[in-house]
């Protein structure tokens, strides 16, 4: 039994060259950064000269970790290193963040228009 509930499927007609540039407008070209590419990059920077800051610095901390805390990392010289891999992390997103938005400021005042 053929199916004669489906409408016949023909294409639309092709428009002319007179038509597509009477309607068509003009459109803004831009490049526009990631702004979570950005943060992202921030952040693991920022964790990374943390984690040299302490290595290079090697903070005298009074206690000496025996493992037996309630989270055996933050213990001692760990607590001074997730501190500052936090720390860091927040400010490079911070830093990655600011960067993005002056990169997109500049890529809006080098917006061209083009004809698409």
């Amino acid at each position: 039994m053929p199916d004669d509930t489906q409408p016949d499927r023909t294409p639309p007609p092709v428009p002319s060259e007179a038509e597509l540039e009477r309607v068509a407008e003009p459109a803004t070209l831009r490049r526009a950064p990631k702004f979570s590419a950005f943060i992202t990059v921030g952040a693991l920077v920022g964790i990374v000269v943390a984690l040299v800051l302490v290595a290079l610095v090697r903070p005298e901390v009074p206690s000496v970790a025996d493992g037996s805390g309630f989270i055996s990392f933050l213990d001692g010289e760990g607590a001074v290193r997730t501190v500052m891999a936090v720390a860091g992390a927040v400010l490079g997103g911070l830093v990655g963040g600011a960067l993005a938005v002056l990169a997109d400021r500049r890529s809006v005042r080098r917006a061209g228009r083009a004809d698409i």
